[in-house]
């Protein structure tokens, strides 16, 4: 437009033999455990206790009988790909992410949300809160407490839920693999942590899914959204320390570098023109192709306004994750880490020195209030307020605002500037101006 923490859930874990004598031993132990000084709240403590005694004994009861293992307290997290023996007896992980074989015999649960597990067989995963099953098994599998039949069908998975954490209320689970696809190589992700899907939370987004519906896409691509193209073409991170903000326009005037050999196009979008702009009466509008567009899930290609443009030039900019007006603006928390390689083709008055003009449709006509309505044919009122457009136009939380805009997308030509627009959406997470550091790179071909 040209205006132009977290809470961690720490799991303790004890373990028994089959032995049920042993495990009476360790209840009674475990019985006496509560400080003698205590008194406040001491009909909860004891109450918990009597609970706990329940939950153990009956735990290892099973355990003796099945001659499997048996564990006590909350187990948020499975460890990745727990298996199930040939006998059907569950082994429960210690830790660690989430398991990632849902749908075969003896793979662990997907959410992982509590050590649930499956097998060939029927077996149990006591203690903890249930997990997906997921099981292709003909013995059925429960969790907390509860042990496997003898045969039949293995139970249904859980609905792929997209709930986000307390702390982030209101922002959309679309963040989480965003932040861990800029995450390097060995540091631990947020999908694998036990307060967040561990905890039951994102499962959607994060690909944990196990009822078919599947994840939103790898991660790093707005929020999940996947281009179907890979990461795209890889790009060193930017390290200078300069940061410079985004703001987006389209004004459908033929750009000031069309002089420079930059094509112009007339009414359709697509025909060249090379007469006189449009937003001076002439025949000639900015080319629909002058839209951004997805190379890839952490890679787009787009065009810029500056203040004196030297036309041409191609920077490659870095989101930071944050936005120039709302630090927390969750759109531009979406692009973190995340690329684009723009080439200069507009100037613009009123576009500051520390700021680049992003050529999106939909993004606000600026001062040239009636070439738009002219070539789409469209009202005013449909393209929004003349600084920002269709999003300045949306209210709502932020799914509310990307339901919004891809409406008013759709209103737009079909081909490079509808498609240009709804790039804003699923790549962009419609980020309202977001900041970025930027560094001279040499023009791809295909732009």
């Amino acid at each position: 437009m040209r205006r132009s923490g977290r809470t961690h859930y720490f799991a303790r874990r004890c373990t028994f033999t089959p032995s049920f004598k042993n495990c009476r031993k360790f209840a009674r132990k475990e019985s006496r455990g509560v400080p003698r000084d205590s008194k406040r709240n001491a009909n909860s403590v004891n109450n918990v206790n009597i609970k706990r005694l329940f939950s153990i004994g009956s735990a290892c009861l099973m355990s003796a009988l099945s001659a499997g293992a048996c564990s006590s307290g909350e187990v948020p997290n499975a460890a990745a790909g727990n298996t199930a023996g040939a006998s059907g007896n569950s082994v429960v992980g210690t830790g660690g992410s989430s398991g990632t074989t849902p749908l075969q015999t003896g793979g662990g649960s997907a959410a992982a949300v509590a050590g649930s597990s499956s097998s060939s067989a029927g077996a149990s995963a006591v203690g903890g809160f249930a997990g997906n099953v997921a099981t292709n098994g003909g013995g059925g599998v429960t969790s907390s407490g509860g042990f496997g039949g003898a045969g039949g069908t293995a139970m249904a998975p859980v609905p792929c839920t997209d709930k986000q954490t307390p702390d982030h209320a209101g922002e959309s689970c679309n963040i989480w693999p965003v932040y861990d696809e800029a995450k390097g190589a060995n540091e631990a992700k947020d999908c694998d942590a036990s307060w967040l899907t561990g905890s039951g939370y994102c499962l959607k987004s994060c690909g944990k899914c196990t009822d078919g519906s599947g994840g939103s896409g790898n991660g790093g691509s707005g929020g999940g959204y996947s281009t179907g193209l890979g990461p795209g073409p890889a790009l060193p991170d930017v390290t200078n320390g300069n940061i410079y903000w985004a703001s987006r326009y389209w004004d459908c005037c033929k750009p000031h570098c069309s002089q420079n050999g930059l094509p112009s196009c007339g009414s359709d979008g697509v025909s060249q023109n090379s007469g006189n702009s449009a937003c001076s009466g002439g025949s000639a509008y900015a080319c629909y192709n002058q839209a951004p567009r997805a190379v890839g899930d952490l890679v787009s290609y787009g065009y810029v306004a500056v203040p004196n443009p030297s036309c041409g030039t191609c920077y490659h900019l870095q989101f930071t994750g944050t936005g120039k007006f709302n630090a927390n603006d969750i759109g531009s928390k979406s692009l973190a880490g995340k690329h684009m390689i723009v080439k200069v083709a507009n100037t613009g008055g009123d576009v500051a020195g520390n700021q680049f003009d992003l050529a999106v449709p939909g993004g606000g006509v600026g001062i040239n209030a009636n070439t738009c309505t002219a070539q789409w044919k469209l009202s005013s009122s449909d393209l929004g307020p003349t600084a920002g457009g269709f999003l300045t136009a949306c209210t709502g939380t932020h799914d509310q605002k990307m339901s919004c805009v891809r409406d008013k997308c759709n209103k737009l030509p079909d081909g490079n500037a509808r498609k240009g627009c709804l790039w804003f959406v699923d790549w962009f997470q419609v980020a309202d101006d977001p900041n970025f550091r930027y560094e001279p790179i040499a023009c791809p071909s295909d732009i």
